[in-house]
Order: C-alpha cells, then sequence, then structure tokens
C-alpha cells in the first residue's frame, strides 16, 4: 500500500488505481483525502517511505482471514514541495514513526488494509 502512496503522492493522484489494489474501507478513504489535500495545496511528495512491517496478529490461527501489522514507519527523507509558481511550502519534519494496520481477506481472494493509523515522529 505504502509503496502505491509514494508513487500516487509524486504526481499526485488521488485517483491512483494502484491505491485500490491495496487498501478499501476507511484506510482508501484517507489515502485518498490525504493526496486531495496535497493535489489542492498544489504540492508534490518526495523521497520514498521506509518500511519494516512485522506481522503481530493472525486471526483465525486455523484459516486466516485477519492480519495485524505493527510497523517502524520512517518518512525522514520524504518532504511534500510546492508545484509550480506560488509561496515556498515547508513541511513538517518526518521521523521514525509507529505505524499498525489490519489487512483483511477480501471476496476475491486479494487481501487489503482496511484501517491504518499513524503516530507521531519519534514512536518507534
Amino acid at each position: 500500500m505504502w509503496d502505491a502512496y509514494d508513487a500516487a503522492v509524486q504526481v499526485p493522484d488521488p485517483n491512483s488505481p494502484d491505491l485500490r489494489q491495496y487498501a478499501t474501507g476507511s484506510a482508501l478513504q484517507d489515502l485518498v483525502k490525504g493526496l486531495q489535500s496535497v493535489k489542492d495545496q498544489r504540492l508534490k511528495g518526495t523521497g520514498q517511505i521506509r518500511l519494516s512491517p512485522q506481522v503481530v496478529e493472525i486471526s483465525p490461527a486455523s484459516t486466516p482471514t485477519k492480519v495485524g501489522i505493527k510497523d517502524c514507519f520512517d518518512d525522514s527523507a520524504t518532504h511534500l514541495v510546492r508545484v509550480g509558481p506560488g509561496s515556498t511550502y515547508h513541511d513538517t519534519a518526518g521521523g521514525r514513526r509507529l505505524c499498525t494496520a489490519t489487512v483483511v481477506l477480501q471476496a476475491d481472494g486479494s487481501w487489503k488494509v482496511t484501517v491504518y493509523g499513524l503516530r507521531d515522529p519519534g514512536t518507534c
């Protein structure tokens, strides 16, 4: 999901079909809303997020349909920058932050992130 977001924010493209390949529900809504905000402000993303995901929950154990993931999401090498003319945009500093996500087996057999949460920099 985050690779699709990285690619979409560099355009920015809130309608990127790649987002829908990896996210659904509130996770997809949050990503699209964030990308639309970036686009509306005439900004774009640069750099790449670094990830180190770990599975922390599988349920049910016998035939999994839901997986919990914990990650130390590192966006210290990413920035938002102004696209075209306008005042300089001053991005907030990134860093290593706790990210949790729930991934659910879909009816079509794919696995998609349904919800995620990002904490403040310095939380992992």
